[in-house]
């Protein structure tokens, strides 16, 4: 499947989560991938809401 922005990219996510867990910042982590923090903010808030069991 193509994607047209590099943040659906199921791999780009997996790293943003590797990224945040050794100690990168939103904006770094943004910098490396060539995507918005706003995007990196957003996939940490889901992957810690899924972790914890919660919705929202």
């Amino acid at each position: 499947m193509q994607y047209k922005y590099p943040g659906y990219v199921p791999e780009v996510k997996q790293q943003i989560s590797d990224m945040a867990m050794n100690g990168s910042g939103i904006r770094d982590t943004a910098r490396v991938l060539h995507i918005s923090p706003t995007t990196v903010i957003k996939e940490l808030k889901k992957r810690v809401s899924t972790q914890s069991g919660e919705c929202s």
